[in-house]
């Protein structure tokens, strides 16, 4: 009997419970508390080891611009909760899981103070964790793991989908149409471009082209070109270093008609309006620099009708109506949202 009571300190020693190995689940960034002092500091505040019969905790925290976030899952008995807590110190953090796990075992025990191997060191009032949203419900599946944490993704700026880019062009082909015969063409435009759009403003030179014709007789060269402004809308197709624009937009202009090889020929201006369709392709083929073609097709409603003044009636010598080209062209890029 003797014996029994003096070993009796000894075995209620041996029957301390060690902390258990499913009570707690701890995942932090490296520089953070490690799992072993997150449960001494539970310890601590109970005045024993948790064990798994009393508490499921499952604490994760992840790094952000501003700190450390903890998102904390905690089941004791018959409750459970979730929380969401910041604090620009993964220490504090590791405290408040401490804290919420001893408040939910035992509410009505006072957290215990320091031991007196492990003297308070002065240090910087430290501010205090932000909680930044809370929700309590019973929890069946309490030691349900919870899922990775996502990896912070970079936030782009949005200025480059906010802001236009610009571009400019010469370009220069063939024209049909407008001039009796085939000739030349030489533009140069510019504009914005936005991720799918572009709005170009072109100015265009048909270069005066003539023909022989028979007029009364006579043997009449009819010359005419052409100057136009332009403005398009145009949709931006495709992908990668790859661009086909479809526009659509309106002409303006003034065309010169000559009518040589008779006394009383002389030159005369008229107005051009038209609209115009076209289709192109674009290979960028630096980030600044592309390689542009096009075909466009201007249909004028409001023609010039070219005439020569005889007796009875005026006789026509030219009246264009429609200008199709083919042109290819150099274009500079700035800041191309494409």
């Amino acid at each position: 009997m003797l014996v029994r009571l003096a070993l009796a300190p000894l075995l209620g020693a041996a029957q301390v419970p060690a902390p258990s190995e499913d009570a707690l689940q701890w995942r932090a960034p490296a520089g953070c508390p490690e799992r072993a002092e997150v449960l001494g500091a539970v310890a601590r505040r109970l005045g024993r080891p948790l064990t798994a019969e009393e508490a499921a905790v499952e604490a994760t925290v992840v790094r952000g611009e501003r700190g450390f976030t903890l998102r904390l899952r905690l089941t004791a008995g018959e409750r459970g909760e979730t929380r969401e807590v910041s604090d620009p110190s993964c220490a504090a953090l590791a405290d408040v899981v401490a804290l919420l796990v001893a408040a939910a075992v035992e509410p009505a025990r006072v957290p215990a103070p320091a031991s007196e191997a492990e003297p308070e060191v002065a240090s910087e009032p430290r501010p205090e964790p932000v909680v930044e949203a809370v929700t309590a419900e019973p929890l069946d599946d309490r030691f349900a793991p919870i899922a990775e944490p996502e990896p912070a993704r970079e936030t782009v700026s949005s200025d480059r989908s906010k802001r236009p880019g610009g571009f400019v062009r010469l370009h220069g082909g063939g024209e049909l149409g407008a001039a009796p015969r085939i000739t030349g063409a030489v533009g140069l435009a510019g504009g914005l471009l936005w991720p799918r759009w572009r709005v170009e403003v072109q100015g265009l030179f048909v270069a005066p082209r003539g023909e022989v014709r028979d007029v009364a007789g006579f043997q009449v060269e009819v010359r005419a070109g052409l100057f136009a402004g332009a403005v398009h809308g145009c949709g931006r197709l495709g992908r990668g270093p790859v661009e086909v624009p479809l526009c659509v937009g309106l002409e303006a202009g003034a065309m010169r008609g000559e009518a040589r090889g008779l006394a009383t020929g002389r030159a005369a201006a008229q107005g051009w309006l038209a609209g115009v369709l076209g289709a192109g392709l674009a290979w960028h083929a630096g980030a600044r620099w592309s390689v542009w073609g096009a075909l466009q097709l201007a249909l004028s409603p409001v023609h010039p009708q070219f005439e020569l003044d005889a007796a009875p009636e005026p006789v026509p010598l030219w009246t264009p109506w429609a200008s199709g080209r083919l042109l290819l062209g150099v274009e500079m890029r700035f800041g191309d949202p494409w």
